[in-house]
């Protein structure tokens, strides 16, 4: 980040409310965390990244305005400089909701980690809740982060998502489908509709304590994606835990066409390279599947053009993947109710599949200028 965020040790105050069986300690937390107040005498920043979000920062705005008492509770929108109306509805929700302490924080950098930093250096309460401008949360999201971040153990507490088409149309709906299923994105126990509360490698739009930010240094503005992972992934080397708790979520709404889905899948590759290059451990065998199977392709083609055998190999590695891509692809769109969706789902995993892997690959070979 631009500097190194200096430390302290500034005390970290909640009050575990439920059996400490519930989840697993960790060397202590809760009694060295000093907690000892509960959840209504809490205080609460929420700081939304945003840029160009007129479409929905409005309805950001409205689901989290009464989710905590206004006396201890303020929103943050951090902007990069919006060049649509974003500005004029955080400005409008001001006005018309002035009892709820909303600020609107520039962001030049124009980027996320940049952004969260800025919110959370001007924040002025202990607990961050860290949100996106176009993802809504359910109404009992803000409070079910402090009250989870109470028990002992949770370093830091983020909900599921419920991943929702951005539009009707038959790729927007693919997509949603897509980037919600394992056959497309893996494991990653936050887009899995079927997952319970347990801790797990990184949540999206986590809720902490100010004070940990500080302590691990903020997050790194050298990554433009992935900053989340990096961060989740420091909190855990220093003995944290990451809870994904189930009795809240956040409707995020997925890429609306093949072209947004590539350039954002792309841009993820990219950056979880560079993660990688800093913290080589940071790396799960699942997020090798990716790379493996593109360099696996490219290599097949190549030796190709020399050895015929080079060819029936590569026809060996796709016909299983095919099947697979249609197989899945059949359920979710029996599923949906609408068989027009089928061979978009298909095109979707592919794109997915192809520019994580090839953006992961050209990543570690050179660093993307920010």
């Amino acid at each position: 980040m631009r500097e190194q965020i200096e430390l302290h040790d500034e005390k970290q105050e909640a009050r575990a409310r439920h059996d400490v069986t519930a989840h697993p300690s960790v060397k202590g937390s809760a009694e060295a965390a000093g907690l000892s107040h509960s959840a209504d005498e809490l205080t609460v920043s929420v700081v939304i990244p945003c840029y160009n979000e007129e479409g929905f920062i409005g309805k950001v705005l409205e689901n989290l305005a009464d989710q905590y008492a206004s006396a201890r509770y303020e929103i943050i929108v951090v902007d990069g400089m919006s060049t649509d109306k974003t500005r004029e509805v955080v400005s409008e929700f001001m006005l018309r909701r002035p009892e709820i302490a909303v600020r609107l924080v520039d962001n030049p950098a124009k980027n996320i980690p940049t952004a969260l930093n800025l919110g959370i250096e001007s924040a002025r309460h202990e607990i961050i809740v860290r949100m996106d401008a176009h993802s809504v949360p359910s109404e009992n999201y803000v409070r079910r982060c402090v009250e989870s971040l109470g028990e002992e153990g949770v370093s830091v507490v983020g909900m599921p998502w419920r991943i929702k088409a951005r539009a009707e149309t038959t790729q927007a709906r693919a997509i949603a489908l897509a980037v919600a299923h394992p056959f497309g994105i893996g494991d990653a126990k936050y887009r899995l509709s079927n997952s319970e509360s347990q801790f797990v490698d990184t949540v999206p739009f986590g809720a902490f304590r100010k004070s940990l930010w500080r302590e691990i240094g903020g997050f790194n503005e050298a990554l433009l994606a992935n900053e989340d992972y990096d961060f989740h992934y420091r909190v855990r080397q220093r003995g944290g835990r990451i809870l994904l708790d189930v009795d809240g979520h956040s409707d995020y709404f997925a890429r609306g066409s093949f072209k947004e889905l590539a350039v954002q899948y792309f841009r993820y590759g990219r950056w979880k390279a560079q993660m990688v290059k800093l913290n080589p451990r940071s790396l799960r065998v699942r997020q090798l599947v990716a790379p493996v199977f593109v360099l696996s392709i490219v290599s097949l083609l190549l030796l190709g053009l020399w050895w015929r055998l080079a060819l029936l190999a590569l026809l060996l590695v796709l016909t299983p993947y095919v099947a697979l891509a249609i197989f899945f692809a059949f359920k979710l769109s029996r599923r949906a109710g609408d068989w027009r969706l089928l061979p978009a789902i298909v095109v979707a995993f592919l794109i997915i599949h192809i520019a994580w892997g090839s953006s992961f690959l050209a990543g570690l070979i050179y660093s993307p200028q920010r």
